[in-house]
């Protein structure tokens, strides 16, 4: 009987942290895919809710099979949905996280530009400064969020040819309206 005590108040414990996360994030995300005659394979939409704004990924494959994305950011307007740039989503620090996101950024770089097996492709990708509203923005998960840049290479560097930098929305906090 005290073993199933302990069980159920670990459950109960549990399921509170997880409703709690939930409701004090309010991230809702959706996935869904679209076939379309034009590609051999589906297309992948991928919609997050968050702060009044909806952020949209779409996923296209090339004849390998191989996905590419394009993203959108809308805010949700009660009327309208309405396009939006990034820095319209974050406040006027967006200065400091261009430059938390290209730090990390340039890390990976470096980091790979030491790899034996991709430093040839790593050589054809011309590094710069990224600014915020260059990049395409979606959620890992609900508490993690994406960075992503397209390298400008092609496809036969597929492997590197973006980079996607993962913060934690705890480290955005203060970027955000």
């Amino acid at each position: 009987m005290r073993y199933i005590s302990i069980i159920l108040t670990l459950i109960l414990t549990f399921s509170c942290k997880v409703k709690a996360q939930e409701t004090d994030l309010k991230i809702v995300c959706n996935e869904s895919i679209k076939n379309d005659h034009e590609y051999s394979e589906p297309i992948i939409i991928k919609t997050c809710e968050f702060k009044n704004h909806l952020f949209k990924s779409i996923g296209t494959a090339d004849y390998k099979g191989r996905y590419s994305y394009k993203y959108e950011l809308f805010q949700i307007d009660k009327k309208d949905t309405i396009k939006v740039k990034n820095s319209d989503f974050f406040n006027e620090k967006v200065i400091g996280l261009e430059e938390l996101i290209n730090d990390k950024i340039k890390s990976e770089y470096e980091s790979n530009s030491k790899i034996p097996e991709i430093s040839d492709c790593m050589k054809c990708i011309d590094f710069r400064l990224y600014k915020l509203n260059e990049f395409g923005i979606s959620f890992r998960d609900k508490n993690r969020i994406e960075f992503n840049i397209d390298n400008g290479i092609g496809s036969v560097c597929f492997n590197v040819s973006s980079s996607s930098i993962v913060l934690e929305l705890s480290e955005l906090e203060k970027y955000l309206k």
